[in-house]
């Protein structure tokens, strides 16, 4: 049995004296550049591709096999040119011999230096490895996780100077990514190694350059179907023309768990800073390698300062007319995500004194559908507004001439793209002086439709509702207004809006009006439409008709215009009224003015586009001649008195007629006066008559006649 054993043994000692014997010879008894132009041929055969190892190729057997490869390059595909699609200036592969005699691969640190891969696109949508893809591999029986590669180590992976470029001349757009170097630490599954990632990236459309470095520590689970990334970082520093303010920084710190046979991604803690933004939260995702994946999570924006994020995107402070607005602000959301959509679900914005609450989703990307719901507590929109010029302190802008300031043209082109579907809602609202709650508004818009519709707010002591509806579908816009005011302090309002109550009373509107055009200028010279409008126990302020009448009168008699102690309003008890819009010009032919001492009826029209105004008032006195300044009016009781209203919105102008007024109150006291002559003379003779009758009965002789 011993001698047995040392049989055996020496066998062996010879198989081993054989191999070590056979491994050191090999390389001295076969030459692998002896294969280089079978290689090539192969290469053309399979590809059309014509493969140039223009280096010794070296080859090592024990105790590594290994093939050492110097300068490679691989052509280009037909129609893109003679530059070479790969070239690489060294590789280096190597693998322990004997652990791969029991299926174990050991291999020292893969290295490759000097790569340069050229990929491209022409302009019919062609790409140069189009023709390396081959036909699909009929499908294998797949083989238990970890079984093929059960016993992979790899020393590391060491790639330097390397260069990727992507050039796609369909879109016009070129990327080049450069001094590119790749590191890990030895690779063996279920083993964390280190990985570093740096490279710089150039591109044309938009112009831009940057660095980029990523930094982690990898597990590989022995299936190799999980990956797990500690401690990732990765830095962006990007510049040129397409970047806020010329450059930017980025981080990002987390944590990645990536899970391919649950189809499963996890960042339990995201950090990411740039711009002088902090954003904190976590992500994770589902179905990562189906048709439909599916990413979820949470993120919370660090309180900032919006007037300092503006300066760092490079872009002006607006002027605003509070200078603390734009002082602080913060966001937090859940979101969620896929390849159709992204919705943010808990949506919660501070803006200074504001906080905006609601949701917002985004579908089909391509032609992107948003609906949103969202509702706030407070908003003060003139803080945000520029303050008030020296001009404008001197001198109010008309609606027209503020409108004009700040016209432009519609957005045709962005309201047909524009696929809307929302509802916002305000506890309180502040905008051009005007204050209203309860606001609610709906908002949709398609394929150049856009509607508000119902649109409502509480307001000075009524309310509005509206239904807002701008066609863009044709060439030229249509907006069309149907809108209600109901039982608004009309007083309050005007001195909100306009600094000047002129019109008090409770005020009911309606107007259904439309017009046509590309800008609001536009659609003011063609408004066309209809209206109603009624106002109770209100006055009409600077102008008092009454006193204007009396001084009229005064003047045309040559007398000293009496002293007025009331106030230079008109009022009245109701007035009420219809009109018609044609191509922005307002006509009415109904006014009614109602008060105890005036009845106040009118006509005229009032053009909205050159904001001027021909209107005639008829006035009648009625009532307590000794009411608001009816006093020596008494005369002109019942007699119709015009008053021509002129001028502009600005400056009004007021003439009253009160000659002509005069005139037809003398012709009817004449009138009158002549009358009174003809009773009188009727009476005179009916008197005579009378008489002579008498006296001519006295002289017939009747006596005894009816005995």
């Amino acid at each position: 049995m011993g001698k047995l054993i040392k049989i055996i043994l020496g066998l062996v000692a010879v198989i081993v004296l054989l191999v070590v014997a056979l491994a050191v010879a090999l390389p001295f008894l076969v030459d692998p550049n002896d294969y280089k132009d079978r290689i090539a041929t192969l290469v053309e055969e399979k590809t059309g591709r014509t493969l140039a190892i223009e280096g010794d190729i070296g080859l090592s057997v024990f105790p590594w096999l290994g093939l050492d490869i110097g300068p490679t390059r691989l052509s280009n595909a037909q129609g893109f040119g003679d530059q070479p699609m790969a070239s690489m200036e060294n590789v280096q592969v190597r693998v322990k011999l004997v652990p791969l005699l029991s299926k174990q691969l050991e291999m020292d640190t893969v290295k490759l230096d000097g790569l340069q891969l050229h990929l491209a696109k022409d302009a019919q949508g062609r790409t140069n490895w189009q023709d390396l893809q081959g036909e699909p591999a009929e499908a294998k029986e797949a083989e238990a996780p970890g079984t093929a590669l059960a016993g992979l180590a790899i020393g590391g992976v060491q790639v330097t100077d390397a260069e990727v470029l992507w050039e796609d001349k369909a879109a016009g757009t070129r990327y080049v990514i450069d001094d590119l170097a790749f590191t890990t630490g030895a690779i063996e599954p279920g083993e964390a190694f280190d990985l570093d990632l740096q490279f710089l990236v150039k591109s044309s459309e938009p112009v831009m350059e940057g660095s980029f470095d990523l930094q982690g520590q990898v597990l590989v689970a022995s299936s190799l179907s999980a990956v797990d990334i500690n401690g990732t970082r990765l830095k962006l520093d990007l510049k040129g023309d397409a970047i806020p303010a010329g450059q930017m920084d980025l981080s990002l710190a987390t944590d990645i768990a990536l899970d391919l046979e649950a189809q499963t991604l996890n960042m339990p803690q995201l950090v990411i800073e740039t711009l002088g933004l902090k954003l904190t939260g976590n992500a994770s995702g589902s179905s990562i390698v189906g048709d439909d994946p599916r990413f979820k999570g949470a993120l919370a924006l660090n309180e900032f300062v919006p007037r300092e994020l503006i300066k760092r995107l490079g872009q002006a402070v607006p002027e605003t007319a509070d200078g603390s607005v734009l002082g602080k602000a913060d966001a937090t959301l859940d979101w969620e995500a896929s390849t159709r959509h992204a919705a943010a679900t808990a949506l919660r914005f501070r803006l200074d004194d504001t906080t905006l609450n609601g949701s917002v989703r985004v579908d089909q990307f391509d032609k992107p559908a948003i609906g949103f719901k969202l509702q706030a507590d407070q908003i003060d929109l003139d803080r945000y507004l520029p303050p008030p010029s020296e001009e404008a302190g001197k001198a109010a802008a008309t609606p027209a001439a503020a409108a004009a300031g700040g016209a432009g043209m519609l957005p045709v082109d962005t309201l047909r793209g524009l696929n809307l579907n929302g509802t916002l809602k305000l506890a309180s609202l502040k905008a051009y002086n005007l204050s209203s709650t309860d606001i609610e508004f709906t908002v949709k818009a398609k394929d150049g439709l856009l509607r508000i519709s119902p649109a409502g707010a509480k307001m000075y002591g009524g309310q509005y509702r509206g239904d807002i509806t701008l066609d863009a579908r044709k060439d030229t816009p249509v907006l069309s207004l149907n809108e209600t005011i109901s039982g608004v302090q009309a007083g309050p309002l005007l001195k909100d809006l306009t600094g000047d109550d002129k019109l008090l009373g409770t005020a009911d509107l309606q107007a259904r009006l439309s017009g046509r055009g590309n800008s609001p200028e536009q659609l003011r010279q063609t408004l066309d439409g209809n209206a109603s409008f009624s106002f109770k126990e209100g006055a009409v302020k600077g102008v008092n008709i009454a006193s204007l009448i009396r001084n009229a009168q005064a003047k045309l008699k040559g007398q000293p215009a009496p002293t007025d102690t009331l106030p230079n309003q008109t009022d009245f008890a109701e007035l009420r009224g219809t009109a018609t819009v044609t191509n922005g010009v307002v006509r009415n032919n109904d006014l009614s003015l109602k008060s105890p001492l005036l009845r106040v009826t009118g006509e005229g029209e009032v053009s909205l586009p050159q904001e001027t105004i021909d209107y005639l008032l008829t006035t009648k006195i009625v009532g307590s001649i000794e009411g608001q300044g009816g006093k020596g009016l008494g005369e002109l009781k019942g007699v119709a008195i015009p008053v021509r209203i002129g001028g502009t919105f600005s400056k009004p102008s007021y003439t009253p007629d009160v000659g002509a007024a005069l005139s037809e109150a003398a012709k009817a006291k004449v009138e009158e006066k002549v009358e009174e002559k003809k009773e009188e003379l009727k009476q005179k003779v009916e008197e005579k008559v009378q008489d002579q009758l008498k006296d001519k009965l006295k002289d017939l002789p009747l006596k005894g006649l009816f005995k």
